[in-house]
């Protein structure tokens, strides 16, 4: 090995020589990360918000194996849908990896949810892509 790849732009790979991070290998602890801890058990928006945490740390094998470009799953806001008791408003973005390049997606939507032996549970989504969202939209 030569070294670990850090970031890739415009044909220019940058990378962290093998010797170098070898050296660095004993310091690394999960010390600083942090955690999340996501439970559908609680409400149909922690159901969804559970949904993309997996989607994005690519647990859900059924789900990931059609969605093999995704690099990154970023969800901005979730809320019950007015006065439904089963319905989640949901905005989020995707990052892809297309012809070598991230490109970036943008949907929102809802997601009805369905409680089956105390779980909250994905059953119909009504989601649309945002082309080109202005600043307020992440905001809002």
């Amino acid at each position: 090995m030569i070294g670990i790849n850090t970031i890739g732009l415009s044909g220019l790979s940058l990378f962290v020589p093998a010797a170098q991070a070898k050296g660095a290998i004993p310091s690394f602890t999960d010390g600083g990360i942090a955690k999340i801890t996501v439970d559908p058990t609680m409400s149909p928006e922690a159901a969804v918000e559970a949904f993309y945490a997996y989607l994005k740390a690519r647990r859900m094998e059924e789900w990931t194996n059609r969605f093999t470009d995704i690099l990154d799953v970023d969800v901005i806001k979730t809320e019950r849908y007015g006065a439904t008791k089963d319905t989640v408003f949901v905005k989020f973005s995707i990052k892809n990896w297309n012809d070598g390049e991230a490109d970036y997606h943008y949907y929102e939507g809802t997601w009805q949810t369905i409680e089956e032996d105390g779980v909250y549970k994905m059953l119909k989504s009504k989601i649309t892509e945002v082309e080109n969202p202005g600043w307020d939209w992440f905001y809002e």
